[in-house]
This record gives structure tokens, sequence and C-alpha cells, in this order.
């Protein structure tokens, strides 16, 4: 046989990930705080595939928010001495906002 023929042999089959698996795996890690690993082995999705789909998830969906929040939006901080305003805690877990009910005065 040749190399190209040999090559052709050891290709496995491409099994795709359904959409409602991916949604799953992205809640499982980002949502409840799950391992890659734990999450691929619960789904029963094989571990490479998982961790390329967070990898996805992370490049086009966590990190294009932050990237459209304007100056302004970002992250800041002052002194305490000189700060007498209303401090509101906006936070991101995997892409969703999570905002504090209970601002405190600093």
């Amino acid at each position: 046989m040749k190399q190209g023929e040999q090559s052709l042999l050891k290709l496995r089959p491409y099994k795709k990930v359904p959409q409602d698996k991916k949604k799953q795996l992205v809640e499982l890690v980002f949502q409840k705080e799950w391992k890659i690993k734990q999450a691929s082995l619960f789904l029963c999705i094989n571990y490479a595939t998982a961790k390329n789909i967070i990898l996805k998830f992370r490049k086009t969906t966590i990190r294009k928010k932050t990237l459209q929040l304007p100056e302004s939006k970002r992250c800041h901080y002052k002194l305490i001495e000189q700060s007498k305003s209303i401090v509101k805690v906006i936070t991101s877990k995997g892409g969703l906002q999570i905002y504090d009910s209970s601002p405190q005065k600093s």
C-alpha cells in the first residue's frame, strides 16, 4: 500500500455533536462550574471535542461581549478616601451578566 492509502484507512469516522449537547456542555462548565472532563464524560462527548467547543464559546461569545463594552463601563478603581459614590457590582459568568442586588456605600 502507498502512504496515501494507509492514511485513508486510519481516518476515524466524524461524529457531529448535536446543538443541545453543546448548550448543555456550556451550561455545565460555565454556570455549574464543572470541569470540562467531568461534563464531557457525563454527556458522552469526546474530551478533545468538548474542549474545542468550550474554547470556541469563549472566543466567540464571552470575549466578543467584553470587547463591546465602552471604556467608561470597564473596570475602574478609586481611592476609598476620595470616593463617596454608590458601588454597583456587575460580573459576568459564562457570558451572562450577574448583578449585585445590594449596592454598598464606600
